[in-house]
């Protein structure tokens, strides 16, 4: 089984440096361009995807759909960003003045856990165990899948595919392309040392140079 993931590309929040969460913005001018270069790309590379998943919010949906015109785009919710609470659709001078003690506090942590309302770590890894759990044991090991997501959530899905429960930071630019080869018939553990489990792409974005 052959796994894609991809961030959006750049949205018009993105531009203005805004927090986004499960706000819904559109994809800027450039973010467009972004995904028609993705899509150029997909028709070179000849890539034939069984299914493409996306996120509901529009500036993943968009991007789905300019890489993919021709296809069927199906939207799973799990795939939604991350919930960045109070933050969210606010820029960094926003928050300073509006949150001065929690802007202080984030400052230091870096930790979106101490911001109210915003989804924590463990639910947040819980969502992504369950996304994983879907693509690999709901498809077959013959299938072509790509996903397009958010970066928010997609350190998380990367961590469930590495099989960590370390968390890395992680550089996810927009329209990042992460591809995996997976041996879905020995996912869940029954040959662990089994050698069908390939990274072929890590943040690639290559096709913004074509």
């Amino acid at each position: 089984m052959k796994l894609t993931i991809i961030r959006h590309a750049e949205s018009v929040g993105n531009f203005e440096g805004r927090w986004q969460g499960h706000q819904d913005f559109p994809l800027s001018d450039s973010g467009i361009q972004q995904a028609q270069k993705l899509h150029k790309s997909f028709v070179n590379s000849q890539l034939s995807p069984s299914y493409v998943y996306s996120s509901p919010l529009s500036r993943t949906l968009s991007t789905a759909e300019i890489a993919f015109p021709n296809y069927k785009i199906i939207t799973i919710s799990d795939l939604i960003e991350r919930d960045t609470g109070i933050f969210s659709g606010k820029t960094a001078l926003d928050i300073k003045q509006q949150f001065p003690e929690i802007a202080e506090q984030f400052a230091v942590t870096k930790d979106l856990n101490f911001v109210p309302e915003a989804e924590n770590k463990y639910d947040l890894m819980k969502r992504a165990n369950k996304v994983i759990d879907f693509l690999i044991k709901g498809h077959n090991q013959s299938d072509e899948i790509v996903v397009f997501s958010h970066g928010g959530l997609m350190i998380y899905l990367i961590a469930v595919i590495l099989g960590t429960n370390r968390i890395w930071k992680t550089k996810i630019l927009n329209t990042s392309i992460f591809e995996f080869e997976i041996d879905s018939d020995n996912w869940m553990g029954s040959n662990n040392l089994s050698s069908d489990f390939e990274i072929l792409k890590f943040s690639d974005l290559n096709h913004l140079n074509e």
